[in-house]
């Protein structure tokens, strides 16, 4: 299917996430199979099928691949869904550095086509962490508490929509929801194009 912009929306399937959040959705899965297909030097390999939105993300992440179909999709679950019930995006933090951070350029995205305000330095990573993949599920609270915190930019009265790429425990969106709620906003809600699990 096409939009008005000539971008394509991509078939998504769409669940609830729970959160210190009025509401929050995933966009898709990201992977829908994945089986171990042998070792290759010292790594296991993996025949890996992603979901289409999923795929995207993937390349968009690791291979500096175009974000416009994400937007588009994304852009048009958000106008669907919460019509009138944010006026500003923030993404969250990234654990990894890039030269161009996916939830970044996704909510920059999102908020040009909808014409909503994208906030920067809302929240502000105070000390960088690894990547959440690779942190015992028992330790992410505490690291992201420590490693989240509120930055220069207001948003008390603020509707606010977080938006991230991949969502893995949730640990990183949770922690920002937490942040901008003790920094008044009046209502969160939060948006990840693919999950994990």
């Amino acid at each position: 299917m096409a939009s008005s912009s000539g971008v394509a929306i991509i078939e998504i399937h769409p669940e609830p996430i729970r959160g210190p959040w009025i509401e929050g959705f995933v966009l898709d899965r990201h992977v829908i199979k994945s089986a171990p297909i042998g070792y290759y030097g010292q790594h296991m390999q993996f025949d890996t099928v992603r979901s289409e939105l999923g795929e995207l993300i993937y390349q968009l992440k690791n291979r500096n691949g175009p974000p416009g179909d994400i937007i588009e999709t994304a852009s048009d679950f958000v106008a669907k869904q919460w019509t009138c019930r944010i006026d500003c995006l923030i993404a969250a933090p990234p654990s990894v550095q890039r030269a161009k951070q996916p939830a970044v350029v996704l909510a920059e995205g999102i908020a040009a086509l909808l014409k909503l305000e994208l906030l920067d330095g809302v929240v502000v990573k105070a000390k960088p962490t690894a990547a959440m993949k690779d942190v015992p599920p028992d330790k992410r609270s505490a690291l992201l508490k420590g490693a989240i915190q509120a930055g220069p930019t207001s948003v008390a009265g603020r509707r606010v929509l977080i938006v991230d790429d991949l969502w893995q425990t949730g640990g990183t969106m949770r922690r920002v929801a937490e942040v901008v709620t003790a920094m008044g906003a009046s209502e969160i809600r939060a948006l990840a194009m693919t999950r994990t699990k």
